[in-house]
């Protein structure tokens, strides 16, 4: 593989910096500013027991078993899943973490 010169490696350098700081800031999360009202969130976790969900249907999340009642249910709700919990040994779902705005 040949080598770089120096003045090839700054360039490369050069343009490598200017294209990260024009991609970075899109996937920066804005800083709240003074005076606004930023969104709260309210946070509920519901396990396999709480659930009710049996241990045979706990894989199940495509049938009108298992996960899906429960998901609806918090959905209509207006929470919104944003963690699949699963066994480590299994892969079972094990408990869904939702969020919704608070009122």
């Amino acid at each position: 593989m040949p080598k770089l010169s120096s003045g090839t490696a700054i360039a490369v350098a050069f343009l490598f910096g200017c294209s990260a700081s024009y991609v970075a800031p899109r996937f920066l999360v804005p800083p709240v500013q003074a005076g606004t009202d930023p969104p709260r969130w309210e946070i509920r976790c519901v396990d396999v027991e709480t659930a009710r969900v049996s241990d045979s249907q706990v894989i199940e999340v495509t049938t009108t078993s298992g996960w899906n009642p429960v998901l609806k249910r918090f959905g209509q709700e207006g929470w919104e899943p944003v963690q699949f919990l699963r066994s480590e040994m299994t892969a079972k779902i094990e408990a869904v973490c939702f969020k919704r705005p608070l009122l």
